[in-house]
């Protein structure tokens, strides 16, 4: 099964980035570049990476997806506590791509994805 939830959570990813190839291939693109941005356009950067980590979270580990739910989000999308714990983790480790920050953000929350 591990190597089955390995293979799916790896597609998901690639499909992630065949999609949205312009942050996944930006170089230099870091937690510094990613804080001059807009509150907006972090908060949906911050969703959608939320989003994508919760989706293969439910292939491989449903109850990691639960939980990146209930940590991050509210009834109408992404919590100002989620907002705030992902922003200080960026500005922490701004040498840092942001989704690399958010995977360990979420791990830090709900455990590790393997």
């Amino acid at each position: 099964m591990n190597n089955i939830a390995g293979a799916v959570g790896a597609t998901g990813l690639a499909l992630m980035t065949a999609i949205c190839p312009q942050e996944s291939a930006a170089e230099g693109f870091n937690g510094t570049e990613f804080l001059q941005r807009s509150a907006d356009r972090q908060r949906a950067y911050i969703s959608t990476q939320l989003v994508m980590a919760s989706s293969i979270a439910a292939r491989i580990k449903p109850a990691m997806a639960d939980c990146i739910g209930s940590a991050f989000f509210d009834g109408t999308g992404l919590s100002e506590t989620g907002f705030e714990t992902s922003i200080e983790r960026i500005r922490e480790f701004n040498d840092y791509h942001p989704s690399s920050v958010l995977v360990v953000v979420i791990e830090s929350q709900c455990g590790p994805f393997n």
